[in-house]
C-alpha cells in the first residue's frame, strides 16, 4: 500500500495530475530531467504490469485507468471513464459490492483484497481483486480513490473447486459425508421436521468383479444420475461411501416418504446398460423420521442403519422404517456375536455329522457336517441361529476351519467309501485363503482330497465375484468334490452348472418339504431327470417323513439326508445306520449314487 502511495503521488499529482513534459528548446534543470525519467521509469512499471490501475471522483466515476484495464474487461480506456465500477458488475453483485463499499467510503478508510465479479464486453465474468487508498485534500474533503485490481478468475476458480470437492464426492457428484452430516445437524438445530433415507446396492461387488473397477464406477456415476432423476428438487442426495447413500428430505411425513423410497428403489433396480453389456442390481433402504424416531444427527443415522440392515434381512430390494423393537434387536444381536466369539475360543462349539445315504445301496454314502453350539444356559442352539451371524460378522471363517480340520480328523475313520460333505458359504470362498485352507487341513489328517466334497451355496454363484470361479477351479484341481447346495433356491442358469463342473445337486429344502404337492413334485423330477443326463448326483437335504422319502425317490433323487433318515450326532456315536423302515418301494433303473 505505501509503495501505491508513492507510485500514484510521483506519477499523478492531481485528480487528473500529469506534468509537462520537458521541452528541448530551454535548459532543463537537473532535478526535473530526473523527475522525467522517474515517470519514465514508473510509466514503464505500469506498462508491464497485468494490473489495472485506476482512479475515481468522489463520485465514484472513473477519471483514469491504465491501458490494462482493455485486457481486464474488455473495453477501451475511453469506454471506462466517466463510468462507475458498479456499471460493469451483474446487478445482484453491485448490490452487494456497493453495501461493502459505502461503508469503506463512509469511514473514508483504505481497503485491500475486496472480490468482485465484473462482466467483460464478450458477456463472460472475471473476478477482480481490488485494493485502493482515499484521495484527500487539505481539509479533508475526500476527493476520490485510487487503486489497483487485479484479475483473480483462475485462483478463485481453483479455490471454488477445492472448496466444492471438499463438500462433494468426486465420482458422483453427490455430497459426501461431511456436507450431508452440516446439513442435517443444521436441520435438526433448527428443528425442522426431516426424512433420512439409507440404502446400499445389492449385489454391486459382484457386478463390480464382472465389469471391473472403471464399470463399477460408471454405475455409480449411473446409479446417482438416477437418483437425481426420481428425487423431488430439494432433496440431498449423498454419496456416503463405496455403494452405500443417503437421502435427505425435509418437511415430509410417513406417507410421503416411503412412497418416494418405493418410487426411488424400483428406479434404481432397472437395468443398466454400461458399454454394451447389461448390469442388474437391487437396492435395500432404510427410513428413520425426525424428530420421530431421534433428535440427533448421528442417532438418527444409527436408526436409518438398523432399518436398512433389517431390509436387507428381509430378503434385499426393501425399504424398511425404523422401530424401537430393531434397537433391541441389534442390542440382542451385539450380545449373540459377543457370546458366538467366546464360544468360538471355549470351544463350546463342535461338528456333528448326519447320515447321507445312497438310494441305490440303501447304505450310508457318508456324513455332512452339521456345526452345534452347546450354549453353558440355553443349552443346544441350532445352526440356522447362528450361522447367518457368523457370515455377517466374519466369524464365520475359523468357524469353517475348525469344522473342516475336525470333520477330516473324524472322517478317516469311517469306511473309505464314506464321503466328508462341508458347507460353506459365500464369505469363506471370498476368502483368498479358503482353497489353501483346504488343503492345508487336508495335507495335515491325510484324508484323500477324493472324499471331501464342498457344498457351495447356488445364491453365491448368479452374479460370483471373480474370487468365487478361482476358488472352485483350485479345489477341482486338487481333486476335491464340489456340489451345487440348496439348488432350486436361486436363479442359477443351467449354463452356470456346468461352469462349475459339480459332481453333486443338493436340493433346496423348500423343494424337499413340499415336494408331495405341485409344482415342487414336478421340479424335483425335472431336477433328477436333469442330473441324470449331466451325469451328477440329486441329493435331497431335510427329509423329516416316510410320505416325502418316497416322494423323493419316486421323483428319481440319488442321495437322501435328513432327521426322518437319521440324526445328527457326535463323532464318538456315530455308527452305520440301517435304511429307514417299512423300507419304500425302489423306482425300477434307479442308479446307485
Amino acid at each position: 500500500m505505501r509503495l501505491l502511495k508513492l507510485l500514484f503521488r510521483r506519477a499523478w499529482p492531481g485528480p487528473r495530475g500529469g506534468a509537462a513534459v520537458p521541452t528541448p528548446c530551454r535548459q532543463v534543470p537537473e532535478a526535473e530531467l530526473a523527475l522525467a525519467r522517474e515517470r519514465d521509469r514508473l510509466q514503464a512499471l505500469l506498462d508491464v504490469n497485468s494490473d489495472w490501475i485506476w482512479e475515481v471522483d468522489a463520485a465514484g466515476r472513473y477519471v483514469f485507468v491504465s491501458a490494462h484495464a482493455e485486457g481486464l474487461l474488455g473495453f477501451r480506456p475511453e469506454q471506462i471513464l466517466g463510468r462507475t465500477p458498479f456499471d460493469f458488475m451483474p446487478p445482484a453483485e453491485a448490490e452487494r459490492v456497493g453495501a461493502l463499499f459505502a461503508d469503506i467510503l463512509a469511514r473514508r478508510a483504505p481497503f485491500s483484497g475486496l472480490l468482485n465479479r465484473n462482466r467483460r464486453a464478450d458477456g463472460r465474468e472475471v473476478v477482480l481483486e481490488t485494493s485502493g487508498i482515499p484521495l484527500l485534500a487539505a481539509d479533508g474533503t475526500l476527493l476520490g480513490y485510487r487503486g489497483i485490481d487485479r484479475d483473480v478468475t483462475e485462483r478463485e476458480e481453483r479455490a471454488g473447486r477445492i472448496a466444492y470437492l471438499a463438500r462433494h464426492d468426486s465420482l458422483t457428484g453427490l455430497a459426501n459425508r461431511p456436507e450431508f452430516m452440516t446439513r442435517l445437524e443444521g436441520l435438526l438445530a433448527a428443528g425442522r421436521p426431516v426424512a433420512l433415507l439409507l440404502l446400499d446396492l445389492d449385489f454391486f461387488k459382484e457386478v463390480n468383479d464382472q465389469l471391473g473397477h472403471a464399470g463399477g464406477d460408471a454405475l455409480l456415476r449411473r446409479v446417482a444420475e438416477r437418483m437425481r432423476e426420481t428425487l423431488a428438487p430439494g432433496s440431498l442426495c449423498a454419496r456416503l461411501g463405496g455403494d452405500e447413500f443417503a437421502i435427505l428430505k425435509e418437511g415430509i411425513g410417513e406417507a410421503e416418504a416411503m412412497a418416494a423410497a418405493t418410487r426411488l428403489g424400483t428406479a434404481l433396480c432397472e437395468p443398466y446398460q454400461l458399454e454394451g453389456r447389461q448390469a442388474v442390481i437391487g437396492v435395500s433402504l432404510g427410513l428413520a423420521l425426525a424428530p420421530r424416531h431421534a433428535g440427533g444427527a448421528e442417532a438418527l443415522l444409527r436408526c436409518a442403519d438398523l432399518a436398512l440392515y433389517r431390509a436387507k434381512e428381509e430378503g434385499r430390494g426393501d425399504v424398511c422404517l425404523y422401530d424401537a423393537g430393531l434397537e433391541a434387536r441389534q442390542r440382542a444381536n451385539d450380545g449373540m456375536e459377543a457370546a458366538l466369539r467366546r464360544a468360538l475360543a471355549e470351544g463350546e462349539i463342535d461338528p456333528l455329522y448326519q447320515p447321507v445315504f445312497a438310494a441305490g445301496t440303501r447304505r450310508m454314502a457318508g456324513c455332512c457336517v452339521v456345526p452345534r453350539w452347546r450354549h453353558p444356559l440355553q443349552g443346544d442352539i441350532p445352526p440356522d441361529t447362528f450361522l447367518a451371524l457368523a457370515d455377517r460378522t466374519g466369524l464365520v471363517l475359523p468357524l469353517g476351519e475348525m469344522l473342516l480340520r475336525r470333520g477330516c480328523q473324524s472322517a478317516l475313520s469311517w469306511p473309505a467309501a464314506w464321503r466328508l460333505t462341508v458347507p460353506v458359504t459365500p464369505v469363506q470362498l471370498r476368502d483368498p485363503g479358503f482353497v489353501e485352507m483346504v488343503t492345508q487341513r487336508l495335507a495335515e489328517s491325510g484324508l484323500p482330497p477324493g472324499r471331501l466334497e464342498i457344498a457351495v451355496g447356488e445364491t453365491v454363484l448368479g452374479p460370483a465375484p471373480a474370487e468365487v470361479p478361482r476358488s472352485l477351479r483350485k479345489l477341482r484341481a486338487a481333486g476335491v468334490g464340489l456340489a451345487l447346495d440348496r439348488f432350486g433356491e436361486g436363479p442359477t442358469a443351467l449354463a452356470t452348472v456346468q461352469r462349475f463342473h459339480f459332481d453333486r445337486l443338493r436340493l433346496a429344502p423348500m423343494l424337499v418339504r413340499d415336494v408331495e404337492r405341485e409344482p415342487a413334485a414336478s421340479l424335483v423330477a425335472a431336477i433328477a431327470l436333469l442330473g441324470r443326463r449331466l451325469g451328477l448326483g440329486v441329493s435331497a437335504v431335510g427329509v423329516e417323513s416316510k410320505a416325502q422319502l418316497d416322494a423323493l425317490l419316486a421323483a428319481g433323487c440319488t442321495e437322501l439326508q435328513g432327521p426322518g433318515l437319521a440324526e445328527a450326532v457326535e463323532a464318538a456315536a456315530l455308527r452305520p445306520q440301517p435304511w429307514p423302515q417299512p423300507e419304500p418301494a425302489l423306482p425300477p433303473g434307479l442308479a446307485a449314487g
